[in-house]
């Protein structure tokens, strides 16, 4: 079994993947009727939790989330290959996404104290 065992294999490395390809194809295009479709039913759903509409059935508003989720993966199925148009930006971009999610945990770890606390 020569060459099984790769010394550069990296299972989790990835490449970051820019915008979704155009012009769409037919699995594109079915990610958007799924998008269409779940957003009319959420909003459905909303316009008889609301009362501007009379309810035809108890839609759940998991059942609108769920096609969209779907359709965001359907659209994202193809993907351009990321370009970074300013590289030079990627250590200031670093210490601001640190920072952001520092602030973040600093916050919820203050309400969490407070929640459990009683206050």
């Amino acid at each position: 079994m020569s060459g099984y065992r790769q010394s550069s294999f990296d299972p989790n490395a990835y490449s970051q993947a820019g915008r979704p390809m155009r012009p769409f194809n037919w699995v594109q295009w079915t990610g958007v009727g799924l998008e269409v479709v779940g957003l009319g039913l959420f909003l459905l759903f909303l316009a008889g939790k609301l009362g501007w509409f009379p309810r035809l059935a108890d839609i759940p508003p998991i059942s609108g989330t769920t096609l969209m989720l779907i359709g965001i993966a359907l659209i994202n199925s193809r993907r351009h290959p990321y370009i970074d148009l300013a590289p030079e930006l990627a250590p200031a971009r670093k210490r601001l996404l640190i920072i952001t999610v520092a602030i973040c945990a600093a916050a919820l770890g203050a309400a969490a104290v407070i929640q459990f606390s009683g206050a």
